[in-house]
């Protein structure tokens, strides 16, 4: 049984008028299946970003219309309360975004936002959480982390602040970790640091990944499946050695085209 089922997901954005609403997704329909990496790729503005936050309803409600069905443990979540979609989200489904410093609270240190998002969601509090919060610190790869508990954001380069954005969403021990373009914020030899953990870390919990990114490269290295969106559609979907090997799709082939073009020497 698929862990996730997606079925004809639209998203539209109202804005002020509603009669003049952009449509960004349409009629997106995919499974996620338990153990895999899945990634969406596409160019900006494509919708791939809209469909990760619409797959726990973290749109604004009053600025989008969302239509389709995101199916999570044979429940609709598009119909699910406001109760309910506080136990899945950074529960059993969590999140990790592009600027890590944009999710950490500045005046918090990392303990406290760490300890907060253990004792939400794994249900421990006292000496048992701090033991918890200390151990995936030391699992995301940061040294001396019981010391590093009290330190600030600001205190931890990017790639350590964002080891620290991945302890918090992996300490519920989710079954879905939603990644929107994690490493883009990175230069490149952070950013193969945190495709290895993320990689590690998938195989170690047995975790399902959603990868929302722009970059081939990072999707070669991770992606068992290889969705590709255009203008809102997923218009290419297959496993990843036969899209980025032989793409139908003209997206697709624009995609790797600029990655050629990347790749070639200076001079």
């Amino acid at each position: 049984m698929s862990l996730l089922t997606v079925e004809e997901l639209s998203v539209e954005y109202v804005g002020l008028k509603p009669a003049a609403a952009t449509r960004a997704v349409t009629g997106v329909s995919f499974t996620l299946e338990p153990g895999e990496i899945m990634a969406l790729v596409g160019g900006s503005g494509c919708g791939k970003t809209s469909v990760a936050l619409a797959l726990t309803k973290l749109l604004p409600r009053h600025a989008t219309r969302v239509a389709g069905r995101v199916l999570w443990q044979e429940q609709n979540v598009l119909e699910m309360s406001d109760d309910a979609l506080r136990r899945i989200r950074g529960g059993t489904i969590a999140y990790v975004f592009q600027d890590p410093s944009a999710s950490l609270n500045p005046v918090l240190t990392i303990g406290a936002q760490l300890l907060e998002a253990i004792e939400h969601h794994a249900g421990i509090s006292g000496a048992a959480a701090r033991q918890a919060a200390v151990e995936w610190l030391d699992r995301v790869g940061i040294a001396s982390a019981s010391e590093r508990l009290g330190a600030y954001p600001h205190e931890f380069s990017g790639g350590m602040q964002q080891r620290v954005c991945l302890a918090m969403a992996l300490a519920a021990r989710p079954a879905l970790l939603i990644a929107d373009e994690p490493t883009s914020a990175l230069d490149v030899t952070l950013q193969l640091q945190i495709l290895r953990l993320l990689r590690d870390l998938q195989r170690t919990l047995h975790l399902t990944v959603l990868l929302i990114s722009h970059d081939l490269t990072v999707v070669e290295r991770l992606a068992h499946r290889v969705g590709v969106m255009a203008h809102g559609a997923l218009v290419e979907l297959g496993p990843a050695a036969q899209i980025l090997g032989q793409p139908h799709h003209s997206a697709t082939q624009e995609l790797l085209r600029c990655r050629s073009m990347l790749r070639l020497p200076q001079g």
